[in-house]
């Protein structure tokens, strides 16, 4: 997994930390899941594979089911 570091103004982290609180998330995890989300809206990512690296090579489970969250 990749770091990056995001530098946010000081009301922009208090909503960050609100919505984290509110969400029962991290504010690690919040800030990821914006940033995928996003990432899916403008088409950038797929949307099955957001959060999930693919791993070339290997073939799908025998029952197709996926794991959801």
């Amino acid at each position: 997994m990749a770091r990056v570091v995001i530098y946010l103004l000081e009301p922009e982290m208090n909503a960050l930390h609100q919505l984290a609180r509110q969400e029962y998330r991290p504010v690690k995890s919040q800030a990821a899941l914006i940033i995928r989300n996003e990432l899916k809206r403008l088409g950038l990512i797929d949307e099955q594979l957001a959060g999930r690296e693919k791993q070339p090579g290997l073939s799908p489970e025998p029952n197709d089911r996926e794991a959801t969250c």
